[in-house]
């Protein structure tokens, strides 16, 4: 199984030389119901930066990661009060220091994180497997969740499922394709949505495109979160 998690946390203002150094990326309009939501913007050193109609900005990075206790202690924007995790293990937490980056929401230690796994076989991965991977939890985190929502999709066989996390900020999407991933997912559709899951969390799980594909997602977000209203027949739901 590889792994790859997307992270990303609205951040205080950058200073003006970081600014002065950003190029501007092309977000695909057609994906979005309202323009110049979000501008999208990268580094030399590989990070993006997003900015949101408000002027907000958020910090976005991606790593690679082996097992559940480096997907966890990756996406912290905070070093965690309650362990002695090493410095190199708290990779976005670093990339958030070495540009002087403050985190916007002090009361929550953790980016939002997609959380990518490509499988060669999505039914070797057990269910409890799947549910850590979707709440981006560590080997030493409980348990919580009673079971997983998810929805799935098929291309030239190979199945791809979408499954969401319980109040964790996270989600996973698990694929059998490689060519999805490396095509699809990894150059676009991992960031797009992150920015669609920011903006349904600060809007009252509203989605901002007419895409097929996000409202699915909403729909499927908001099935696992409270007070957001979703349509059951449009999700698959298993015990763990």
């Amino acid at each position: 199984m590889n792994i790859t998690i997307f992270v990303m946390t609205a951040i205080e203002t950058p200073d003006e030389k970081t600014i002065s150094s950003l190029k501007e990326e092309e977000l695909p309009s057609y994906e979005f119901s309202k323009r110049g939501l979000f501008t999208a913007y990268s580094l030399e050193t590989g990070e993006r930066l997003f900015k949101d109609e408000n002027d907000t900005w958020y910090a976005s990075a991606s790593f690679e990661k082996e097992n559940f206790h480096d997907i966890k202690y990756g996406r912290q924007t905070f070093p965690p009060p309650y362990t002695d995790i090493p410095s190199e293990e708290l990779s976005f937490l670093q990339i958030l220091n070495r540009h002087g980056w403050i985190p916007l929401n002090a009361h929550y230690d953790k980016a939002l994180c997609h959380v990518v796994a490509e499988v060669a076989d999505l039914d070797s991965i057990s269910l409890e497997k799947q549910s850590i991977l979707a709440h981006a939890d560590g080997d030493d985190d409980p348990q919580v969740a009673h079971s997983i929502h998810y929805i799935e999709s098929k291309l030239a066989g190979k199945r791809t499922r979408f499954i969401s996390g319980w109040e964790s900020h996270s989600f996973l999407t698990i694929t059998e394709s490689k060519e999805y991933a490396n095509q699809i997912l990894f150059p676009v559709s991992s960031w797009l949505y992150l920015l669609y899951f920011d903006y349904f969390l600060k809007n009252n799980g509203n989605i901002p495109s007419d895409q097929m594909m996000p409202r699915l997602l909403g729909n499927l977000w908001a099935s696992t979160m409270r007070d957001f209203p979703f349509n059951e027949k449009l999700i698959h739901s298993q015990k763990l």
